[in-house]
């Protein structure tokens, strides 16, 4: 576990320096890329709806959740799209509830974390908070 302060001798300017938009957009690329991994997995075990990764150039990626058969030509029922845009990454959504702007800084331990508004998330965190609904939210019955 890593420790609730940074040394008073931190290295702060080395930390900052590799503590990037670019840098850390990758990391949530991967990361993302084995959320989806481990989703589709479980949706093989639960019969739960498909997901798909897709890349759309350096500074964007997107994932989708599939409806209908692995068969036919699957309809894309919810998007949720990563945009890498100067210091800023912005995840958001038109199909579910997913719209939020992360920026990045050193933590008082010396980690690099992302900031949405004025707290400070670990990696998983923004991506549970990108996918979650995605992943897991169940359709409403009709009436």
């Amino acid at each position: 576990m890593a420790p609730d302060n940074a040394p008073d001798q931190f290295e702060w300017v080395s930390a900052q320096a590799e503590c990037t938009a670019a840098s850390m957009f990758e990391r949530l690329r991967a990361g993302v890329k084995q959320d989806v991994e481990r989703r589709n997995a479980l949706a093989d075990l639960d019969g739960a709806s498909r997901f798909e990764f897709s890349e759309d150039g350096d500074d964007v990626f997107d994932v989708a959740r599939l409806e209908g058969s692995r068969f036919t030509d699957p309809r894309i029922a919810a998007l949720v799209r990563f945009e890498r845009a100067g210091r800023r990454i912005n995840v958001h959504s038109e199909d579910v509830d997913v719209d939020f702007t992360a920026v990045l800084t050193l933590d008082p331990a010396g980690q690099c974390r992302f900031v949405v508004g004025e707290a400070l998330y670990a990696e998983w965190e923004i991506r549970r908070m990108a996918l979650e609904l995605l992943f897991f939210d169940e359709p409403e019955a009709p009436e």
